[in-house]
C-alpha cells in the first residue's frame, strides 16, 4: 500500500510537475516569441523605412534637381536671348560701321583723283608753254616758257 500510494503521489507530482512545466514553458516559449517577432520587426520596419527614406529622398532630390535645372536654364535663355540680341545689334553696327568705311573709301579715292588731276593742273599751269602768234605782216612764232 505504501508502494501504490508513493506511484499515485509520484505520479500525481509527476502530473502536475508536467503541467507546470508545460505552462512555464508555453509562458517563456511565448516571452521569446514575443521577444523575436519585435525584434524581426522592428529590423523589419527599419528596412523599410530605410527603402522608403531612399526611395523619397531620391524622388525629393529629383524634383530639386528638375526645379534648379528649369531655373537655371530659364536664367541661361534669358541670358542667351540678351546675347544673342547684342551680338544682333554689333552685326548691325558692323555693317553699317562697313558700309561707312566703304563710303569713306570711295570718297578717299575720289579725292585722290580730284588731288591727281589738281596736281596736273598745277603742273601744266607751272611747266606750261604758251604759243603767241602777233599779226604782223609776218609771223613770228615765241615760246615762252
Amino acid at each position: 500500500m505504501d508502494q501504490e500510494f508513493l506511484a499515485a503521489i509520484r505520479e500525481m507530482i509527476v502530473t502536475e510537475t508536467k503541467k507546470i512545466v508545460q505552462q512555464e514553458t508555453r509562458k517563456i516559449v511565448k516571452e521569446e516569441t514575443r521577444k523575436i517577432v519585435q525584434q524581426e520587426t522592428r529590423k523589419i520596419v527599419q528596412q523599410e523605412t530605410r527603402k522608403i527614406v531612399q526611395q523619397e529622398t531620391r524622388k525629393i532630390v529629383q524634383q530639386e534637381t528638375r526645379k534648379i535645372v528649369k531655373e537655371e536654364t530659364a536664367k541661361i535663355s534669358a541670358q542667351v536671348e540678351e546675347n544673342t540680341r547684342i551680338l544682333r545689334a554689333l552685326e548691325a553696327n558692323k555693317d553699317i560701321q562697313n558700309a561707312k568705311m566703304d563710303r569713306m573709301e570711295h570718297d578717299l579715292a575720289e579725292l585722290r583723283g580730284n588731288n591727281k588731276k589738281i596736281k596736273n593742273l598745277e603742273d601744266k599751269y607751272i611747266h606750261h608753254s604758251h604759243r603767241i602768234v602777233i599779226d604782223t605782216s609776218e609771223a613770228i612764232e615765241r615760246v615762252v616758257s
